[in-house]
């Protein structure tokens, strides 16, 4: 078992060693040969909202920076399987003690989330909220805002914002701002002219040390919900009649529950972000130590198509759809594949919305017949075959039983399974649209 050991004071740091990682938490950047940082842009970012942050959200937040350092951190060639590992993680917090009863469902939600096993302690010492900067300028403010949408750059999530935009909400947008998905975030939201308050930062977590990162970063997602929930606590704690903030986590049900395409994506390659047992977990954490915000997925029961043909803005919508990101390697290459599985669903959606899609692919991946010759590159592309082919002969409720736990009340488990029925039916009739399935 690695401990990976994260704390804002480097007193408090043991040295590294083979099975021992010290990392500064907000620390500007590695500080020798061994050592390691993560979260100080996000705690300039926090320095710079106009009121005052609620301690437990900033926690959680600390916490969630903990988590990534030691997912981006802790090679997996370290694990026995070469996958799985084990991870003692120590995170210095300016209040431990509401966390202690509620390490072993975070332990539990990381497990899920990763697929690794955890065991969390905290420790006192840790950084408190920021103090309010009254020379900053432009200023976060979250007067006018009345809920919390994450928001990526992608497909899902601007139709998301469009929605509630079009209902009469007015949300604040937390963005992950990875350098190349930051600008595409700002170019979309010029383009709609919505006025929205955004929230935008990156945990960037560095070392002095080799191997490289682990690039699958499983619980990068957690990062993006403590944002989520410090905006949501910021936004309860202005009394503006708004109790418990809505987190709204637009994502369609297909991605969310993310079956697993054939037997070897049951572990390594089926992520768990959105999924509902996943965000149930959090939703108790934040609960049980009184953090103000309610999680929801508005399109848990909804496949992607029928978000883009059921957007309550479709105008707006048609104007910035194909600027939108879905693709997973888009942040190493600067152009979406095509060929990926959130591509191959993407264009699948647009084919079932019937509009034409203008999405600027990388031209070996927009030629389906192509990449399927491709024995280097067609290993997304051969899965979802397999599973669109399988998909009127097959059990789905058992299918999507393999994600993990469902909702136990039948109407929404069964809701569940039919929204990765209508999902997959979409990717099917794209596949054989594109002469790839019969």
């Amino acid at each position: 078992m690695i401990q990976v050991y994260v704390h804002p004071d480097l007193d408090a740091l043991p040295p590294r060693s083979d099975g021992v990682l010290p990392v500064q938490l907000y620390g500007r950047k590695p500080w020798q040969h061994g050592s390691a940082t993560i979260g100080r842009p996000v705690l300039d970012a926090v320095s710079r909202i106009k009121h005052v942050v609620p301690g437990r959200a900033f926690d959680f937040l600390s916490m969630s920076l903990a988590v990534t350092a030691a997912d981006t951190f802790v090679s997996r060639d370290t694990a026995a399987d070469g996958w799985a590992r084990q991870i003692e993680l120590v995170v210095g917090l300016a209040d431990p003690d509401p966390w202690r009863p509620v390490l072993k469902r975070l332990e539990r939600a990381l497990l899920f989330l990763s697929g690794d096993e955890w065991k969390i302690n905290v420790v006192g010492g840790g950084h408190a909220p920021p103090p309010l900067r009254p020379r900053v300028r432009n200023k976060l403010s979250l007067d006018d805002s009345d809920c919390v949408c994450l928001y990526s750059g992608g497909l899902d999530s601007a139709i998301g914002m469009l929605d509630l935009q079009a209902n009469g909400k007015k949300p604040v947008l937390v963005s992950h701002a990875y350098p190349r998905d930051a600008g595409r975030q700002q170019e979309i939201l010029g383009r709609l002219g919505l006025g929205l308050s955004r929230f935008g930062a990156i945990a960037h977590p560095a070392k002095w040390w080799e191997p490289a990162n682990d690039v699958q970063m499983r619980t990068r997602s957690i990062n993006f919900l403590g944002m989520g929930a410090l905006m949501a606590a910021t936004m309860a704690e202005l009394n503006l009649g708004i109790r418990k903030p809505v987190l709204y986590v637009p994502e369609n049900g297909l991605i969310a529950i993310n079956p697993p395409l054939t037997n070897r994506r049951i572990g390594a390659l089926s992520t768990r972000t959105t999924h509902p047992h996943y965000l149930s977990l959090i939703q108790e954490i934040w609960d049980a130590v009184g953090i103000p915000a309610q999680i929801k997925n508005p399109f848990a029961q909804t496949t992607k198509g029928e978000m883009i043909a059921q957007c309550l803005d479709q105008q707006r919508l048609r104007s910035i759809a194909d600027r939108t990101v879905s693709c997973g390697k888009w942040k190493r290459h600067g152009i979406q594949c095509g060929r990926c599985v959130p591509c191959l669903i993407r264009r699948a959606s647009f084919h079932a919305a019937q509009w034409a899609d203008r999405t600027h692919y990388d031209n070996p991946g927009a030629d389906l017949q192509q990449v399927l010759a491709d024995e280097t590159k067609r290993d997304d592309l051969m899965a979802m075959i397999l599973a669109a082919h399988r998909l009127p002969a097959a059990d789905v409720a058992a299918w999507v039983a393999k994600t993990g736990p469902l909702p136990q009340e039948a109407n929404a488990r069964d809701a569940l399974v039919d929204v990765v029925h209508r999902g997959m039916r979409e990717v099917r009739d794209f596949l054989s649209a594109q002469r790839l399935i019969r």
